[in-house]
């Protein structure tokens, strides 16, 4: 049995293998071969895509030590529009109407992505009531189809009247109660009562 020092051989410690030391540091890297930057990267942003979806660039992001550039990942936040509401490849939008259109009938000019269009008021369109214009929505991501438009109708109702007006909403409010009253007494004679 052998006892005392021995021969092996280890990866130096001073220069990791490369045969090579080097004095001073590069003062921009600190010897990592690599500093952070920014960069301008052109983007398309395809239709159909929506908050918090990731859009991968290859070749775009960040450099390692042996200067092959990895992928960069960039998270959309897509912001509030102040007419339209989103919901997927749906969008919403209110179109207000007045008293003489909601009971009456008429048209109304809403907006869509394509620009605006005139739509048709039934007659005695209800507040809250809506309308769907088909294939007026968002595009759908990958496929040829878009979504639908909503259209939520809201009724203003005038807070100053004319004399004329009261005159006559108050002569349609005499008219709609007789009929009324003509309703009840039918039901009544049809019950036998």
């Amino acid at each position: 049995m052998q006892t005392g020092p021995f021969r092996m051989q280890s990866t130096c410690t001073k220069c990791g293998g490369s045969g090579k030391t080097v004095k001073e540091f590069c003062k921009a890297c600190r010897g990592n071969k690599v500093v952070p930057g920014r960069k301008s990267v052109r983007l398309d942003i395809l239709p159909g895509l929506d908050n918090e979806d990731t859009i991968k660039v290859v070749r775009s992001g960040g450099e390692d030590p042996d200067g092959r550039p990895g992928d960069l990942y960039v998270t959309l936040e897509v912001r509030e529009d102040p007419v339209f509401r989103r919901e997927k490849g749906d969008i919403h939008v209110d179109a207000v109407l007045n008293v003489t259109q909601a009971i009456l009938g008429g048209t109304v000019q809403v907006p869509t992505l394509s620009g605006d269009v005139v739509l048709k008021v039934k007659p005695g369109t209800q507040p809250g009531q809506k309308v769907v214009l088909r294939g007026k929505g968002i595009k759908t991501r990958n496929s040829p189809h878009y979504g639908d438009q909503y259209v939520h109708f809201n009724v203003n109702i005038p807070e100053n009247l004319t004399s004329r007006q009261r005159e006559l909403i108050e002569e349609f409010a005499k008219e709609e109660q007789g009929e009324d009253e003509k309703d009840a007494k039918a039901a009544a004679g049809a019950s036998g009562g």
